[in-house]
């Protein structure tokens, strides 16, 4: 960028593979044992997994979906975020996972739920090879909470830091494959 800024010729290294190398080695890998592997956790993690948040809203769920939505904007100040940081940093959880888990509380309190199912993506990007490419690798994770028995959120913070690393491992079955081989209800 600073190069073609400036009128100054780009010299970028050679590629050293091709998204189509990536999309290669992952049709060569969904018939693999790791795909098998990856696909019996995400069977076991979301078995009889809730199909609905039921969230108390201003008006009832229309028959057909619609995917009409607004926007909310908010800034957390300096000292919230830095509050924040100290405490994943004491409970050895990142801030992607404090963060996750203080969702996941916030929706089950709202919907009366201690069961429920809430999606993040992720880079995929884990293989070294892909990660100069420039291309879309991004895959969807359905990440299940378990708030039974109402834990302390220190106890739910470490099942949750457990969870995210558990995803991770399994994050390369695309999400489309999660929904049509194992999500049976929508």
């Amino acid at each position: 960028y600073r190069a073609l800024r400036h009128g100054e010729a780009v010299a970028l290294p050679p590629l050293s593979c091709h998204y189509s190398d990536f999309v290669r080695w992952q049709q060569q890998w969904l018939h693999g044992a790791e795909w098998a592997r990856q696909r019996a956790y995400w069977q076991q993690q979301l078995a009889n997994a809730p199909t609905l948040l039921s969230l108390p809203t201003d008006y009832p769920r229309p028959a057909r979906q619609q995917f009409n939505g607004g926007a909310v904007t908010f800034t957390l100040d300096g000292a919230f975020t830095n509050a924040l940081q100290a405490l994943s940093q004491q409970q050895g959880v990142t801030l992607f996972m404090t963060l996750y888990a203080a969702f996941a509380v916030l929706l089950a309190r709202y919907s009366g739920q201690d069961d429920l199912v809430i999606g993040t993506t992720i880079a995929n990007r884990r293989l070294r090879e892909f990660e100069t490419l420039i291309g879309f690798f991004v895959n969807t994770l359905a990440l299940r909470a378990n708030l039974r028995d109402n834990p302390p959120f220190a106890t739910f913070l470490q099942q949750a830091r457990q969870l995210l690393l558990d995803a991770y491992e399994h994050q390369d079955l695309p999400f489309e494959q999660v929904v049509s081989d194992v999500v049976k209800a929508r």
